[in-house]
């Protein structure tokens, strides 16, 4: 009965809101918060968005541990492949290999410096002509010519182009000029012979124009100052010129090297904001293959956790995002976790701040931020949502009623963050929920069913919101039931539950730290208390990832061990165990590289031991 009210209540709302859209009386009023203007979590910013059949990147290359991996493609169909030579002998000289299908490479040895100790060389075709590129034991930039068809014969070498330089590469435009670039993004044009360099070098980054009205918080200072940190290289796509540069981020609490991109009308720009086009694929070069798609190899390092394979070299196709940004297919994965190939479990429904619990009566019961970004005081509410085995989602009614608030709001506000528990001692459902006043700030609510179900009816326990800030967390401990909110603050209820019982105190870990900005909670696991929370790591907001953290103490009051990741992507997420004794985090989805954004799913959780927990990875 509840869902057939629930969605007769929706398409009202829909014509209602046809209705007054063909009056041209809506206007969406703006988020209490701007920063959702042109946040990660929009689709037009992904640079993932994984189709269902979509599967792993696969090594195309291990004959040898091998980094910086560079691949080119002649007009007669063979690939060509360089980089960094690692570990077993030899190690000098640059080494190159062949290949006519992409998988099946043959070694032609040391082809060029040898006795010498090269790092990042690069390969290149223009024509006829086979381009080795590459800085020398003593940091000369040099570029040596040989044949496409006799790449095993010798090549002849440039003068020192350049001295102090790194990651050496070389692009061609069609009319035949011809760009040294290195580091981070250094240029300068070459005389027609590559002998010398025809003008001074300059530095390449995003135009600075674009920042003057959108200038970058916080941790985001890197995307103004450049496109990456080193392996600049540039191609050309559409008209187009695409510079590359990769990056260690720390997105995911994990040194991951990610590939950039920026796009300019000029090869000096000016160009484009920064955009991560491939996660996880390390120092990288672009490549066309015989039907002219684009590719760029994947070399990760082994320390990147979430690599799904290292030293070996992967090729990843490339596409355009409706706004014309390049990002990995939709075909393909490059993130080694099982958020990477998970799915939502309500496609569709805008929803962030998932919360998910095992109910009284066996059942489960979903809430969560409605609306995109919240719903706008004083429409929509708290809906509810069921299921017996969380794969089939029943949606039912409007659990709330802003009547019941015991206040107005003069500002925009809209309702945050519901958060559901099953109250065992009690008999009964709490809803803890958020509201955020623009200007004025955010504070939290606690309803409670006042007929024991979870559809309620619910009332506030109190007159006006319970404590001030936001992310409000209910927890039961035994006889005890305890408030989490705002990035760590917890205090006991007292029997009514319309008050605290005793002092508020702030959960920290070892050092004094937070266990997660916002959206913490807390789950005991034997006798280990677990509080999580959602950090952003990496590029704030705009290439980081919004991750679940966790710490754990044998005390609920602490201190909690130092703060871990427990699950990439997942942050203001819920854990709970379902009836058969799995452990899942709920996740919407908050950053770009997120397999979806602002929908509902779930996540398993493994315990490695009482004081661990992590996602699995995908099977390789």
């Amino acid at each position: 009965m509840a869902g057939r009210i629930g969605q007769g209540i929706t398409a009202l709302a829909v014509m209602l809101a046809l209705c007054a859209s063909a009056l041209g009386e809506t206007k969406r009023k703006p988020p209490a918060d701007d920063i959702f203007l042109d946040h990660p979590s929009m689709d037009k910013n992904a640079t993932t968005m994984p189709a269902e059949n979509a599967r792993p990147v696969e090594s195309v290359f291990s004959s040898r541990a091998l980094l910086d991996a560079s691949i080119a493609r002649a007009a007669s169909n063979e690939w060509f492949l360089t980089g960094t030579v690692l570990r077993d002998l030899p190690r000098d000289g640059i080494q190159l290999w062949t290949s006519t299908d992409r998988r099946n490479w043959r070694s032609l040895g040391i082809v060029h410096a040898k006795g010498e100790r090269i790092v990042a060389p690069d390969v290149s075709v223009h024509g006829d002509t086979l381009y080795l590129t590459y800085a020398d034991a003593s940091g000369c930039a040099r570029v040596a010519r040989g044949s496409v068809a006799r790449p095993a014969e010798a090549y002849a070498s440039s003068p020192c182009l350049i001295e102090n330089a790194s990651d050496v590469s070389l692009f061609v435009d069609d009319d035949s000029a011809a760009y040294l670039l290195w580091g981070a993004g250094m240029i300068a044009r070459l005389q027609p012979d590559l002998q010398r360099l025809a003008e001074a070098p300059r530095f390449l980054k995003p135009n600075p124009a674009l920042f003057a009205t959108n200038p970058p918080p916080g941790k985001d200072w890197p995307v103004r100052a450049r496109v990456g940190s080193a392996g600049a290289s540039m191609f050309k796509d559409n008209g187009r010129y695409v510079l590359v540069a990769n990056e260690v981020t720390g997105r995911m609490r994990s040194p991951t090297d990610d590939v950039f991109m920026a796009e300019a009308s000029t090869p000096y720009g000016p160009f484009s904001l920064r955009y991560l086009a491939v996660p996880h694929a390390g120092q990288s070069s672009i490549v066309r293959d015989e039907q002219g798609a684009l590719y760029a190899s994947y070399n990760p390092k082994c320390e990147d956790d979430f690599a799904l394979f290292c030293e070996q070299v992967g090729l990843v196709p490339l596409e355009r995002s409706p706004d014309g940004r390049l990002r990995q297919s939709a075909n393909i994965l490059t993130e080694n976790s099982a958020v990477a190939s998970a799915r939502p479990k309500l496609p569709g429904e805008f929803l962030r701040d998932p919360s998910v619990a095992l109910g009284g009566d066996g059942q489960y019961y979903l809430v969560g931020t409605q609306g995109g970004f919240g719903l706008v005081y004083p429409n929509g509410g708290i809906t509810l949502w069921r299921s017996a085995d969380l794969k089939t989602w029943e949606k039912g009614g409007t659990v709330f009623n802003w009547q019941g608030l015991g206040r107005t709001f003069k500002n925009t506000a809209e309702l945050w963050a519901p958060e559901i528990t099953w109250v065992a001692r009690d008999k009964t459902y709490y809803i803890a929920f958020s509201i955020m006043e623009r200007d004025v700030g955010g504070k939290t609510w606690i309803y409670r069913s006042t007929t024991g179900k979870a559809e309620g009816p619910y009332e506030n326990v109190s007159r006006e919101n319970f404590v001030t800030g936001i992310d409000g967390f209910l927890f039961e401990d035994g006889v005890d039931l305890y408030l989490l909110w705002g990035g760590g603050n917890l205090g006991k209820l007292n029997a009514k539950r319309d008050a605290f019982d005793g002092p508020v105190r702030r959960l920290v870990d070892t050092d004094g730290a937070h266990i997660g900005y916002e959206g913490n909670a807390i789950i005991k696991i034997g006798d280990t208390y677990f509080v999580t929370g959602a950090e952003w790591n990496g590029p704030l907001r705009t290439h980081g990832t919004y991750d679940m953290m966790y710490g754990t103490s044998k005390s609920l009051f602490g201190p909690y061990t130092k703060r871990r990741l427990g699950a990439p992507h997942a942050g203001h997420g819920t854990v709970f165990r379902d009836k058969q004794g799995q452990h899942w985090s709920t996740m919407f989805g908050n950053d770009v590289t997120s397999p979806w954004r602002r929908q509902f799913g779930l996540i398993p959780l493994e315990l490695g031991d009482e004081r661990s927990i992590r996602v699995p990875g995908i099977q390789r």
